[in-house]
């Protein structure tokens, strides 16, 4: 209930509007409830982006579970961090915000713990699909090293929310939306890292469609109710 009740707050107000007398009065409770299970107002936010990120590893790992070719897989990755970042748009300025010293350090050390494993969760997901790329020949002998791949993965994605988050970069004119394109930059990676089927051998969009009912069905009803 307190970090249903933080997570709200955070999303329409933001760090500075997570107000400790506000979130008692929600959750009907004194300060002192929410002190008894968390130190501190950081220790909250690290609690909150923390269950974001256990939420964003359980939709991960359903990319493990699609019957189809790895690259599918690992497309199943991006449309899952796609439909994160609609789910839960406050998501990944709190990834930030979190990692900076003066909020780190005044969260809980088994909240910090807990932290990074969630997050070490996303990473392994995507490392084991491209491991089973090169076992099942889809990275052929002479492509691109696995933490080359993973690193770039890592760094479109990332990027992507930082030109998403960040101030207008481009014309309104432009139709740039920078997530929007994430799956389809993945897609230009992955044929330059040699994973087959190469974009110009296999039907991704369909792929997508495949995957979006198959997998991510009860999560794109909810974006489409909002």
């Amino acid at each position: 209930m307190i970090l249903d009740h933080a997570d709200d707050l955070l999303r329409f107000h933001g760090y500075l509007g997570l107000n400790l007398d506000e979130l008692a009065k929600r959750i009907e409770y004194s300060k002192a409830t929410i002190y008894n299970h968390y130190s501190s107002k950081e220790d909250i936010v690290l609690a909150v982006t923390t269950m974001h990120l256990r939420t964003r590893t359980e939709l991960f790992a359903r990319a493990l579970t699609f019957d189809g070719r790895t690259r599918e897989r690992i497309l199943a990755i991006g449309l899952a961090d796609q439909i994160m970042a609609q789910l839960c748009p406050h998501g990944f300025p709190l990834l930030q915000l979190v990692r900076t010293q003066s909020i780190w350090e005044r969260a809980a050390a088994e909240r910090q713990d807990e932290y990074c494993k969630m997050s070490g969760g996303c990473i392994q997901t995507a490392i084991e699909i491209i491991r089973q790329a090169k076992a099942e020949g889809d990275l052929a002998e002479g492509s691109a090293a696995l933490e080359n791949i993973i690193t770039g993965l890592v760094s479109l994605a990332k990027g992507a929310h930082l030109l998403a988050e960040g101030e207008r970069m481009f014309p309104d004119d432009s139709g740039i939306k920078p997530l929007d394109l994430l799956n389809e930059n993945f897609q230009i990676f992955l044929d330059g890292a040699g994973w087959a089927p190469l974009r110009s051998e296999w039907d991704y969009r369909a792929s997508e469609e495949r995957i979006k009912r198959e997998l991510f069905a009860p999560e794109i009803a909810l974006i489409q109710q909002a």
